[in-house]
């Protein structure tokens, strides 16, 4: 009969591992179950919630430390055994601590980035659609793209420090790779800094019409991060890059609010009553203002300006609803002013020249007779 690999005084210690490890699998298996029974009834309750989102994200990283753990406690009892048969694993309890730290760091690392996402991912579907201001449609989305990226990066830089690998030249390292970077790619990242500008302003909304100075014109249909697009008139597409933007003058047409103002000019005949065309320009613009649905309601300015060559200069003022609704206020009101001004009579005068001739009496310059054109040639 072949002796026994372990004696029977050297089982105490794979035993008690066996046993630790047993009891901390059963314990996750336990909490798995509690903690399933508890997001089940909270969906019941509240579908939906930020508490059941962070549960359910917690749920499995928990579950798998409580294993881990008890792995982690099995090992050390083992490495710390006096027996020959465990020399191969004896004295690396060091070693066993630093790769427990490693896999903890990667835990949280992983924990912290997924509650993270859950929280914003949630705020982005529950509260930020319900929110007035579109700031926070905007910054999230790209604040959920770079967050694993600077999480997982900071666990790596711990797990390293934790191994004893010196991350200082590796810091030094993506330092001078970093700066050589940003030189490589310089107007992307003066786009994306000067997106952010645009982005955290404000001033810029979807829909709102726009004009940079000498440049294009139209309605916003996107703000990014690196470019702001526009439809112009025509509905063509222009994209701007933000850093233009960011340089350039804009007017926005429809900040603070939409409604616009609408001047429009006009001149009588110097031989008008002007109490008569203050009084019927003021009255169909009135009008105008009250029945057009483009048209802000008020009551319309007037004034004169000046006397010009031909005419006495007026203008009328009236707000329209918008930019598109400031066109067609403008026709109209140029069609009614006309209108009432050619009922009641009123001459509104074009650029008229007078000639003076010299009279028979000798008065006046003379003006050579004009000689008459020959006829051309037969041929």
């Amino acid at each position: 009969m072949l002796p026994p690999l372990i004696t029977q005084s050297e089982w105490g210690g794979p035993l008690s591992a066996a046993i630790v490890f047993a009891i901390f699998l059963i314990a996750s298996g336990a909490v798995n179950v509690i903690l399933r029974v508890i997001i089940r009834r909270w969906a019941n309750r509240t579908p939906g919630t930020l508490d059941e989102e962070m549960l359910g994200v917690v749920r499995g990283p928990l579950v798998l430390f409580i294993a881990l753990t008890g792995l982690f406690i099995a090992l050390l009892i083992l490495t710390n055994l006096d027996s020959p048969r465990f020399a191969l694993i004896t004295g690396y309890d060091d070693l066993v601590r630093r790769a427990w730290l490693v896999v903890v760091i990667a835990e949280v690392a992983y924990l912290i980035y997924h509650l993270l996402d859950a929280a914003l991912t949630w705020y982005i579907q529950k509260v930020a659609v319900t929110t007035e201001t579109e700031l926070d449609d905007r910054l999230l989305p790209p604040l959920k793209r770079i967050m694993p990226l600077a999480v997982y990066s900071l666990g790596f830089l711990m797990a390293l420090s934790v191994l004893n690998i010196p991350i200082s030249p590796i810091l030094a390292g993506l330092g001078i790779g970093g700066l050589a970077v940003a030189l490589a790619v310089q107007p992307t990242l003066a786009n994306f800094f000067a997106g952010t500008y645009v982005v955290t302003e404000g001033e810029l909304n979807i829909g709102d019409y726009i004009e940079l100075q000498g440049g294009p014109s139209g309605y916003v249909v996107e703000v990014g991060w690196r470019s702001t697009k526009i439809r112009s008139m025509h509905n063509n597409l222009v994209i701007i890059p933000n850093s233009q933007m960011a340089n350039s003058i804009v007017t926005n047409y429809y900040s603070p609010e939409p409604a616009m103002n609408v001047l429009v000019y006009c001149g009588v005949s110097y031989d008008s009553d002007l109490e008569v065309v203050e009084n019927v320009v003021r009255e169909a613009s009135q009008k105008l203002v009250t029945e057009s649905e483009h048209a802000v309601d008020g009551e319309p300015w007037f004034g004169f300006e000046e006397f010009g060559d031909s005419n006495i200069s007026f203008w009328v003022f009236v707000q329209a609803t918008d930019r598109l609704g400031s066109f067609y206020l403008t026709s109209d009101l140029v069609k009614v002013i006309h209108s009432r001004l050619t009922a009641e009579g009123i001459e509104i005068n074009y650029p008229v020249r007078k000639l003076v001739f010299p009279s028979e009496n000798g008065t006046g310059p003379e003006v050579p007779p004009i000689p008459p054109v020959a006829p051309p040639p037969a041929r």
